[in-house]
């Protein structure tokens, strides 16, 4: 036991049995001499926690951590705490079943809290009981990866936070078995910074109505679904409408009351005439992430269904997609209701339908708090294009919202962390916000979910079903980019061993000698997913994989992998190891090159099967030619190939090898790098979007359930940075750096790029002799200077200092 909770046990309410989905309420009651000048907690619970102090609350979320190694919080609770009767009071919350978001643990809390010489723990003293407000255990499910949906009962609400109330029918806590019994084997702090939890948003309500019910459906997303939604005029659905448009606003000084209408007063809600209930539709202006929250006065009885998601398309909230359940649903107390949803949401819009209440709703606020990973914004672009800054701008903001305990899918769907969307997130977000801890936290979440079988799991913390090869392997190229851009090496010195047998073991261990290629594991459940493209998503073969064909995205991803892997070594001093991964890595290219180039199409197979090479598309090339293997006098067949677009194209997903293969192939490879960030990220933009989506059909694709706000499309946050200001490592954490801006179409640009050392801030501007260059930051780095053939640099400055 760490020495913060010195004295302090695990404890949970006691039972035969874990409940799944279970909410639980924790009380202590204690007395101080005096107020503390300092006082801090700490907390740590499986799965996530609400603290309060004195009917206050405190801090809420435990980080997304793996149940055998947890981690702590700690809770500055000055000037929280006073002379004389003080309360503690925690809704505690256990999952208790795997998602991808969630790996299965034991319930359990410990707590401790020191001010001014006392100190309070956790043990068999505190009072504790199953919420009778929240509905516990099994319900609807609101996705495979984030968990349940929640249900509340505030008539069921007893006043448990006052510091005055008297607790009727709780028990004692009981204490758990600590790390004697070999469950609970680390207690550390949380790795990156707690949450903040900002104002009230305002926002705009933009439908109303009536509901015509059908009847309880089996969850209460598919209860909205089949709702009849009847449009009504704003002065059929409110009392005393002043004008035509009910316009939602924040009043200052009064943030928690900020759903006014512009005559500063609150909106009242008028019973149906003639339907079952009132449905409201509320805009929040752009994709946002956080806390559900409301407050209104209803009649004792009043259910609230509130649907959360990012589409309006269909006049209404999708509630209910492809068998997840996007909404929630609270049952009102007599007068006055405040609530916020312990769990965070993603979305734009909120629909609340209002059923069973024969008086009108007073509403006040009706909305979201936004939670925010705390940020240094260090990156920056800025250029003569309006459009490109706009793309720069919506790019940083993607890539935010889908950073909270760990990075984020998307924020609505999933909020699961994958290698394959986290190495895009992470190299993106150097160049936005430096954030090297960030994502050393992440992969090593992601890199202590090995398999059994040599793989990691595809997400992390988490024990899902499947397994998706390919991202063990971005995990191993990701790690290496770590150390480039941070200049640490914690990660690879953590890890080492484990890649050297997940390649044995695993990801290199099915070769074929004749051919020199690999096959990807295979096995139940096993995904050879490379991209959500034609003929390159959705194999799932298991057992039953073909062992005749083989894939070249597997073997390209493989090779990557061992560049890595065989850099990392060789900067380790390791370089006996690293020329042994070198030989394997130069093996395995011309193997690639001799098993799937076609003379005829002038480009790489995907597939090799039985001798015959089928399937082309833009990945394999791209891939190829970002990896070097592609010869130079074939390199214009295949550039001719991918600029004809004649082939399946790359998802905003793998778009970064586009980038990184084109790049050093000419004016016209650049060129085509350009406008397609241009045209393709601009589409987005011209037709509303305020982040960036999971692939260019919006809302339509995976069967309408694809999220609008997907941070592994914020590429030209990269792009802008390390290929327009052309500020890029060369060595571990910028010691040398390559200077090398590539103007695009843009007459200037300016911005900054972090560093470890602090930002390296360069602008340029064209000239009739060419690209005139300033930059300046840490003087101990080393620029080096590089100019492109259309782009010449006509003087270039570092700190003052002339670079050749």
């Amino acid at each position: 036991m760490t020495e913060e909770f010195a004295g302090a046990k695990w404890i949970w309410l006691p039972q035969a049995e874990p409940v799944v989905n279970q909410y639980v309420n924790f009380r202590r009651a204690f007395t101080l001499k005096r107020a503390p000048a300092a006082a801090a907690a700490f907390i740590s619970v499986d799965t996530d926690f609400v603290l309060y102090v004195n009917g206050a609350e405190a801090a809420r979320g435990q980080f997304s951590d793996f149940p055998q190694r947890k981690t702590f919080t700690r809770v500055d609770l000055a000037g929280r705490l006073r002379a004389g009767g003080n309360v503690v009071a925690i809704l505690a919350y256990y999952k208790g079943a795997n998602f991808s978001t969630y790996r299965i643990g034991r319930p359990g809390m410990i707590f401790a809290l020191e001010a001014g010489g006392a100190r309070v723990v956790s043990d068999a003293r505190w009072q504790v009981r199953q919420s009778p407000a929240f509905r516990s255990g099994e319900i609807p499910k609101l996705s495979l990866q984030l968990g349940f949906t929640a249900e509340f009962d505030a008539q069921r609400e007893d006043g448990w936070l006052r510091p005055r109330y008297a607790p009727k029918g709780w028990r004692a806590a009981q204490e758990l078995a600590g790390p004697t019994d070999g469950f609970w084997k680390e207690l550390l702090p949380r790795p990156v910074p707690s949450l903040k939890i900002l104002s009230p948003l305002p926002a705009d309500l933009v439908i109303q109505g009536d509901i015509r019910r059908r009847g309880e459906a089996a969850s209460v997303a598919e209860t909205m679904e089949s709702d009849a939604l009847v449009t009504r005029p704003q002065e059929e659905v409110f009392k005393g409408v002043p004008q035509p448009e009910v316009h939602y606003v924040r009043v200052p000084p009064m943030p928690a009351d900020a759903l006014r209408q512009p005559d500063d007063r609150r909106a009242t809600l008028l019973p149906p005439k003639d339907a079952d209930g009132r449905f409201l539709v509320i805009d929040l202006g752009r994709e946002e992430a956080g806390l559900l929250t409301f407050h209104l006065d209803a009649p004792a009885g009043t259910v609230l269904d509130i649907a959360h998601g990012e589409h309006l398309d269909d006049g209404r909230v999708r509630s209910y997609v492809g068998g997840r359940h996007f909404a929630d649903r609270y049952i009102c107390a007599e007068g006055e209701n405040r609530f916020t949803l312990p769990r965070r949401l993603g979305l734009r819009y909120l629909q609340f339908n209002f059923t069973r209440f024969r008086r009108p709703i007073r509403l006040d606020y009706l909305g979201l708090l936004p939670t925010e990973l705390p940020l240094e914004r260090a990156g920056s672009f800025d250029s003569s294009d309006a459009m490109a800054d706009r793309i720069s701008a919506v790019g940083r903001r993607t890539l935010e919202l889908c950073m909270h305990e760990h990075y984020e899918d998307c924020p609505w769907r999933e909020q699961s962390l994958y290698a394959g969307d986290g190495r895009n997130q992470a190299l993106y977000g150097y160049y936005a916000f430096g954030n090297y801890d960030f994502a050393a936290a992440c992969y090593d979440l992601l890199g202590r979910g090995l398999r059994p079988d040599g793989m990691l799991e595809l997400t992390a913390p988490a024990k899902p079903r499947v397994v998706i090869p390919c991202y063990s392997l971005i995990w191993i190229t990701a790690l290496a980019e770590h150390w480039l851009y941070s200049g640490d090496p914690a990660l690879f010195e953590t890890f080492a061993g484990q890649i050297e047998g997940m390649l044995a073991e695993s990801l290199a261990k099915d070769f074929d000698a004749s051919l020199g290629l690999y096959r990807p594991p295979g096995g139940p459940q096993t995904w050879q997913l490379y991209e959500w493209a034609d003929s390159l998503a959705g194999f799932k073969f298991g057992n039953d994989y073909p062992g005749d064909r083989f894939d070249a995205p597997y073997n390209l991803y493989l090779h990557e992998a061992l560049r890595s892997y065989e850099w990392m070594l060789d900067r380790a001093g390791r370089k006996e190891k690293a020329r042994a991964v070198e030989a394997q890595r130069r093996a395995l290219g011309a193997a690639i090159l001799r098993g799937f180039w076609d003379q005829k199409q002038g480009a790489l197979a995907a597939f090799l099967e039985r001798g015959k090479r089928w399937h082309f598309c833009d990945l394999v090339q791209a891939m190829a030619l970002s990896e070097e293997l592609v010869p130079a006098k074939r390199v214009p067949r295949v550039l001719k190939g991918l600029m004809a677009r004649g082939w399946p194209r790359m998802t905003f997903y793998t778009r970064l090898y586009e980038v990184t293969g084109l790049r050093r192939r000419g004016p016209d490879a650049r060129r085509f790098i350009a406008r397609g960030i241009a045209e393709d990220w601009a589409a987005m933009l011209l037709v509303g979007a305020t982040s960036f989506w999971e692939t260019d059909l919006g809302g339509k694709d995976f069967s309408r359930a694809a999220s609008l706000c997907h941070a592994w499309s914020a590429l030209p946050v990269y792009y802008y940075g390390a290929w327009v200001l052309g500020v890029r490592p060369l060595e571990p954490g910028f010691a040398r750096f390559a200077i090398a801006p590539y103007p695009d179409c843009f007459l200037e640009a300016k911005g900054a790029v972090p560093t470890p050392a602090g930002p390296i801030r360069i602008e340029w501007r064209r000239t009739d002799a060419g690209l005139v260059v300033t930059a300046e930051g840490p003087s101990h780095l080393a620029p080096t200077l590089e100019a492109y053939h259309e782009a010449p640099v006509a003087e270039a400055t570092y700190n003052g200092r002339r670079l050749k």
